[in-house]
């Protein structure tokens, strides 16, 4: 799980650049002092309209209060502004970043922002790599090794900074990568200046009611920037839709398409094909060819001919897509063989999967999609009876009612997930639950609790096991990705009756459908979950 991992090393978009004229950290990351105390009485000014609760942490979780207050575009960077306040009822580190061990953190790397229009997820600004502690606020101690505590009822300022965000960009979600809700719709806001670094404030311990200045790093040097592109599968009865940046796949079901162990097109491909040639036109982009058409089969049978019994089939498609679509396209028709599985070909217990090994036969029509033009909208797709149009961003809402519940039970290990009511977000769905753990005992997530197997796409996902499903198409949602990481949050440990926040994105569902059906592996389903 991610918070084990500690940053995601693989970003579809990573770019290592210099960045002048911010005021540069001193050799120990403590900026120079400032002439104003850092230590003050709060102003009474009311709670930000942006506020979310949850936790942070994975072995000792402990309560948060995130209060959005600007997301900043400025010349180069995003600059998020928060203040965070711990609920607990003593004093406690927190956890909101990838650097150190666990629980010694003294960055906010783990938030993130999702253009849910675009779908393009941005990372916390970081030195060097990767790997490298984010810049921004650090709440480090005095030595600006060891984390700083959380005192409760004393405000605590918090800026984050992210790559620049588009001059369309007006409202963004954030999305972080702790035990918290997502919050949506933060507008974007010009931002004045440059930002500055600011001292760790100076005499007595912070009180209840004051705010308190930890020192901020702003970006200097050498900066590791990373955007992701969102990756989406959605899996109809006869084809899937997989989308990996400009690049869009569709799989068609060869047993509509072929007899079995045949190459020769049925008579019922015929209005498969002719959805695809009609697909293709609309959206592949013939300037970047090629059109590519590949053949997959399950794994049964000899490896050689279902090898070439792929290669066959795919050749097959390709000419029809040719006679259709005419000499504007170029193709390249090759085979797979049983080498590249979407699903399982055999169950856990070592049974045969027949489901599994019907996903796994297919034909693959793989594009570059034709880029936003005056005329031309064909980024994210039209609507369709699978998917749904691309809306604006969602406003911000705090969680529903619970809509509906399943439990996991483990030995001792006993939990409860409460979903409430799922919402559009631009060109996708949010679903957010409640984690509730009900042993006796500590519940430690290892191995993470609701990770799937059935899909090699989404079987990685902390919540792998959540599938989406509307009940009058049986199409499939799985969640968003990131390359190898997910639009998610994780299960942390939980104590007996603590409660932990968990939220996923998935591609949204067709325009008219007003509710889901979650499908969990192995522990059952929750239907008629709301979605608006």
């Amino acid at each position: 799980m991610r918070a084990i991992r500690g940053a995601a090393a693989v970003l579809a978009a990573a770019v290592l650049v210099g960045c002048g004229g911010v005021n540069p950290p001193t050799p120990d990351d403590s900026p120079p002092p400032s002439k104003t105390a850092a230590t003050r009485r709060a102003s009474p000014s009311p709670a930000s309209a942006f506020t979310g609760e949850g936790l942070a942490g994975y072995d000792v979780p402990a309560p948060f209060r995130v209060e959005v207050e600007a997301v900043e575009r400025h010349a180069g960077l995003t600059a998020m502004k928060m203040v965070i306040t711990t609920t607990a009822d003593r004093p406690i580190t927190g956890d909101f970043g990838y650097d150190g061990l666990r629980g010694q953190s003294v960055s906010f790397g783990r938030f993130r922002l999702l253009d849910p229009v675009a779908g393009k997820v941005y990372f916390t600004l970081r030195e060097k790599d990767v790997n490298g502690i984010a810049f921004g606020t650090r709440h480090s101690m005095t030595s600006g090794i060891l984390p700083d505590e959380f005192r409760p009822g004393v405000r605590y300022p918090v800026e984050v900074y992210f790559p620049p965000l588009p001059a369309g960009v007006a409202r963004v979600s954030l999305v972080p990568d702790l035990p918290m809700a997502p919050m949506t719709g933060l507008p974007v806001t010009e931002g004045a200046g440059t930002p500055a670094a600011k001292a760790r404030g100076q005499g007595a311990e912070p009180s209840p009611g004051t705010e308190f200045q930890w020192p901020v790093v702003p970006p200097s040097g050498a900066i590791w920037s990373g955007v992701s592109d969102v990756n989406e599968l959605v899996e109809a009865p006869q084809r899937t839709k997989r989308r990996q940046g400009g690049k869009e796949t569709v799989g068609l079901r060869t047993d509509v398409l072929f007899a079995f162990d045949k190459a020769t097109l049925s008579g019922k491909a015929t209005a498969v094909l002719d959805d695809a040639v009609r697909e293709t036109r609309e959206r592949a982009d013939p300037a970047k060819p090629p059109i590519t058409v590949e053949g997959h089969t399950d794994s049964k049978g000899d490896d050689a001919y279902n090898q070439n019994l792929s290669v066959w089939r795919a050749e097959a498609v390709r000419d029809y897509l040719a006679g259709k679509l005419g000499s504007g396209y170029t193709f390249q028709a090759t085979g797979k063989g049983e080498s590249e599985p979407i699903a399982k070909n055999e169950k856990p217990g070592g049974g045969d999967n027949p489901e599994g090994r019907a996903r796994n036969r297919r034909v693959e029509i793989s594009y570059q999609i034709k880029q936003d033009k005056p005329d031309v909208t064909v980024t994210t797709g039209p609507p369709s009876d699978i998917r749904g149009s691309t809306r604006p961003p969602a406003p911000f809402h705090q969680a529903g009612p619970v809509a509906g519940s399943l439990g996991r039970q483990r030995g001792q290990d006993r939990l409860r997930v409460d979903f409430h009511p799922f919402h559009r977000d631009g060109a996708y769905l949010l679903a957010t639950f409640d984690v509730v753990s009900e042993g006796a005992s500590r519940f430690i997530p290892v191995p993470a609790p609701f990770t799937g197997w059935d899909s090699t796409f989404s079987a990685a996902a902390d919540f792998g096991a959540f599938i989406l499903v509307d009940p009058a198409t049986k199409t499939r949602y799985h969640p968003l990705k990131m390359d190898t990481e997910f639009v998610e949050n994780w299960v942390p440990a939980l104590d007996a009756g603590m409660t932990g926040r968990g939220y996923v994105y998935y591609p949204a569902p067709a325009d008219t459908v007003s509710s889901v059906t979650l499908e969990a592996e192995n522990l059952g389903r929750v239907s008629n979950i709301p979605v608006s």
